[in-house]
């Protein structure tokens, strides 16, 4: 998103937590870094320790966290909640405004584009007094876009909080329509301002056509970050073995690329799903950098999208996963946000249910096509995906945002009706 308001000639500062925090919490990608455009200042901003929970440098701990971490992390939540109703994160506030203070005292900015979660950041977004903010949702703050359920009521603390923040926002940006229905359901008198500007794909070095090339031994490919504790993983691994396992006169392979887990950190039992040996042709073969995701599409013949459930979902991957022009088998519900998305999309195969029968139905038809592509349908497959690039659906959204200073520039510049003779 940066790079797309730098390309725009939008003179742009990333704000973001100390680079150190990313490393050490989530883990970076150093490669991806290298893609930012160099016209973008990244300024880092201290956490002020609302990522200490998540730090694991046990040199840090003091006793009563070792002793009682129960205890220790609950006392954290509530004095973190004190400066703002969000577990742990709220003592970003303080560095982070008083580092875009800084930022706005040197160069004054115009716009400010706060991304969530966090959603402090949205608290901060608002520090500069006058200058219009915009709210990405990458996420429902006050539902859960897995189950649909509230985590907040608009009469809250929360709600009346969220409320307020919308109301006074420039605009709202969502992912997809459900996510920005339910916001407009809650919150009407907002409506006005609230635009879907849905997820997109990066071209990464090598991306390109794929050939119908027929193959009776496919492999088939996972990229991502496995929520295992979301997605219908067991349920696809049932699925697979009815179409794939011992027995199975058809052979394919399973090859999952990412981390396991946000953190990376998982179970033993997760890892024994993959070394185990008891699903046969699965295979779990590490992270891997985002400036490298053209070569692996390239080292497979077919993609799975397996996501949480929801019709809230469209999954970040998914975009990705229509413009490399693969089959797609996707195993997830039927009302999914990204079903909507790959409803047109001429490679794709849907488990009707999350049956075994179900996913096995899917996993057996793109075999077949594999076995004997259709070169029509994959040239279709691509000219299709090449719609979701991200420039192409950031240049209006980014494009409207220039519009609308402008107007509020040239009305400003104008006397006002009272100081009119």
């Amino acid at each position: 998103m940066a790079n797309g308001f730098a390309e725009a000639g939008w003179d742009v500062t990333v704000l973001t937590v100390d680079a150190g925090i990313w490393a050490e919490v989530t883990g970076t990608d150093n490669r991806l870094l290298e893609s930012v455009d160099p016209r973008i200042k990244v300024v880092h901003a201290s956490d002020g320790g609302s990522e200490e929970p998540n730090r694991r440098d046990l040199r840090r701990y003091s006793r009563l966290r070792i002793e009682a971490p129960y205890i220790w992390k609950e006392l954290f939540r509530r004095r973190s909640r004190k400066g703002f109703p969000e577990d742990f994160h709220a003592s970003w506030f303080a560095p982070a405004s008083e580092a875009l203070h800084r930022i706005h005292r040197q160069h004054p900015v115009n716009l400010v584009m706060a991304s969530a979660a966090p959603y402090v950041s949205y608290k901060i977004a608002r520090e500069l007094a006058d200058v219009p903010y915009v709210l990405d949702y990458r996420d429902a703050w006050s539902f859960s876009t897995f189950t649909g359920a509230e985590i907040f009521a608009t009469t809250s603390e929360r709600g009346l909080l969220e409320h307020e923040y919308l109301k006074g926002a420039l605009q709202t940006w969502y992912v997809n329509d459900p996510i920005r229905d339910e916001y407009a359901r809650r919150y009407p008198d907002t409506s006005g301002t609230m635009r879907v500007v849905p997820n997109g794909f990066d071209p990464q070095p090598g991306h390109g056509r794929p050939a119908a090339n027929a193959t009776l031994e496919p492999r088939i490919g996972y990229l991502g970050t496995l929520q295992y504790t979301a997605v219908p993983l067991a349920e696809f691994l049932m699925g697979w073995d009815a179409a794939f396992g011992q027995g199975a006169a058809q052979i394919a392979h399973a090859v999952f690329r990412g981390k396991l887990s946000p953190t990376g950190l998982v179970p033993a039992d997760v890892l024994e799903i993959f070394n185990s040996g008891m699903h046969r042709g699965l295979a779990y073969e590490g992270p891997i950098s985002k400036r490298d995701v053209a070569s692996f599409y390239r080292s497979v013949d077919a993609l799975l999208l397996i996501l949480p459930p929801g019709k809230y979902v469209t999954g970040g991957k998914t975009a990705e996963y229509i413009a490399t022009g693969l089959p797609i088998v996707s195993v997830h519900a039927t009302d999914s946000a990204a079903s909507t998305m790959l409803r047109h999309y001429p490679l794709w195969f849907e488990a009707q249910d999350l049956t075994p029968g179900g996913i096995s139905a899917a996993l057996l038809s793109c075999a077949q096509e594999l076995a004997d592509p259709d070169p029509a349908k994959w040239a279709a497959a691509w000219e299709f995906g090449q719609q979701f690039e991200r420039s192409t659906t950031l240049r209006p959204a980014i494009a409207e945002l220039r519009a609308e200073l402008d107007r509020r520039a040239g009305h400003a510049a104008q006397p006002s009706d009272r100081s009119k003779p």
